[in-house]
């Protein structure tokens, strides 16, 4: 018998579980050869892919402490609403979304759009429906915050769950880092 997953909005007392899945989140992904903006960015063609490497190392420790900073501002305010999935009162799973501000596009004049971000669930509890059901959370809070755009970036293997969701790719994004 599978035990029942809870889901809670997460506060304040949540920062270093959130912020631990983060890091998770981006050390499996570039341990599996996923996401990476870097190489996204940056592929064969850019003669200056290995110094870019260079200059932007894989500092898990710190995406970490980066990012318990900004929810230690942005949950507090509520720019940044996140969901912890629960079994036995130990999370095993979380996600968030973070409201900004952006520039109008005729199909939405409004300038606040929410990004999905952070969406990780322990390997052991995967294909629960644990990742949709935070989606499912936050996409609600969009819909009643009035926000009719959301983004996310994806790896390989959370691309299903969104386009379940209906994300689709948008092919003219670009990056450059500065």
């Amino acid at each position: 018998m599978v035990e029942k997953i809870t889901y809670r909005r997460a506060g304040e007392a949540d920062i270093d579980v959130l912020a631990a899945h983060h890091r998770r989140m981006f050390e499996e992904m570039r341990g599996q050869g996923g996401l990476s903006l870097q190489t996204t960015c940056c592929g064969p063609e850019c003669s200056s892919s290995a110094e870019t490497q260079e200059e932007r190392p894989m500092d898990f420790a710190r995406l970490e402490r980066a990012h318990r900073q900004k929810l230690a501002l942005q949950i507090p305010d509520e720019t940044c609403i996140a969901w912890i999935a629960e079994q036995h009162n130990k999370p095993v799973g979380s996600g968030g979304v973070s409201l900004l501000q952006a520039v109008p596009v005729p199909e939405d004049p409004s300038v606040t759009i929410g990004f999905i971000h952070s969406i990780f669930v322990l390997p052991s509890m995967r294909r629960q429906g644990i990742a949709s059901t935070i989606m499912d959370r936050l996409l609600d809070h969009c819909r009643r915050a009035g926000i009719t755009r959301v983004q996310l970036n994806t790896s390989e293997s959370g691309r299903n769950v969104y386009a379940k969701k209906g994300f689709r790719p948008l092919e003219q994004v670009m990056i450059r880092w500065l």
